[in-house]
């Protein structure tokens, strides 16, 4: 999962759209993000920061992928040239050339990357801590992580659902690329 800085404004619109698309209240939210519904509301004013922990079950109480935040964040961006670019360029001229991509077959990952979703990697390019990855192992699976470190040989990835730290020896991995995009 992403990490977010205190009180952002993009971020805080972002998610407060996704569950207004949704069409649900935040008294409906409760049970399932596990926090008032006034806790919430700060969080989507931007009154407060968005605790780590809390956002998967936000999004998952308002059915909604970190594929579908990133989105509602690039469509709300005050950075004038992500507005500039979204105007002027139709969405596949954006991307390198060398992208590859993956299709997610198992839920491990959810919210984070739904099955279904595409992944975009590029290859070579290595994931920074708590990033997305594509991970080629060296018996041929591929699976989508996300990258926590490297230590004595070992690497160590997490995943979202259920959430939990995997640990692989580095000799067991053919090729380990940074996910630059996800979606359908």
């Amino acid at each position: 999962m992403r990490r977010h800085t205190a009180k952002d404004p993009a971020f805080a619109a972002a998610m407060k759209l996704l569950r207004q698309r949704a069409g649900k209240s935040l008294a409906e939210l409760q049970a399932d993000v596990g926090v008032s519904a006034q806790a919430m509301s700060r969080w989507e004013n931007a009154a407060a920061a968005w605790p780590e922990e809390r956002v998967a079950l936000y999004l998952r109480a308002v059915g909604a992928s970190e594929a579908d935040l990133d989105r509602e964040l690039y469509s709300v961006s005050e950075d004038p040239f992500a507005a500039r670019f979204q105007r002027n360029t139709a969405w596949w001229q954006g991307f390198p050339a060398e992208l590859e991509s993956h299709i997610v077959s198992d839920e491990s990952m959810a919210p984070w990357c739904e099955p279904g979703e595409k992944v975009f990697f590029q290859r070579g390019r290595p994931p920074k801590r708590l990033e997305g990855c594509f991970i080629e192992m060296r018996d041929g699976t591929r699976q989508v992580r996300l990258y926590e470190r490297e230590r004595d040989g070992f690497l160590y990835f997490r995943r979202v659902n259920p959430e939990s730290t995997e640990q692989v020896l580095h000799s067991q991995v053919a090729g380990l690329h940074r996910i630059v995009l996800r979606g359908d």
